[in-house]
């Protein structure tokens, strides 16, 4: 989806922009580092994550034992949420580009490697 669509969906959910924030695809979406993403993912206070869990019945990821999925467009994790990671892009809380680049780097996945290219030559002309 692309970005338009991106913050239709994640709008819908009408939530508190100071209890999540956007990570993975999504914040590479919203810094314009790719045009599309296949999915939202976002990070979010043990608060808002119980919230939502209530409300959605969330089932967990066969993927990350920490992720939850919301629906097929939405995954939500509450693990290591700190809002001194966050930057806001075009008013919405993303994940700062350092802590994306940090976690793909250590998961070293090959579908990784030219995201991990575009985010340092983002930084490194920042």
């Amino acid at each position: 989806m692309q970005k338009a669509e991106f913050l239709k969906e994640l709008n819908k959910l009408n939530l508190d922009k100071n209890s999540y924030c956007i990570i993975a695809s999504g914040s590479m979406l919203m810094y314009g580092l790719c045009e599309e993403c296949n999915d939202i993912d976002i990070r979010t206070t043990k608060e808002l994550f119980n919230s939502l869990n209530e409300k959605y019945h969330m089932k967990q990821s066969d993927r990350y034992d920490y992720v939850y999925e919301l629906s097929d467009k939405i995954d939500v994790n509450c693990k290591n949420y700190d809002p001194n990671m966050i930057e806001y892009v075009d008013g919405y809380p993303v994940e700062k580009l350092e802590v994306n680049l940090k976690w793909m780097k250590e998961n070293n996945r090959p579908k990784d490697q030219e995201k991990i290219r575009k985010i340092e030559e983002f930084l490194e002309n920042r």
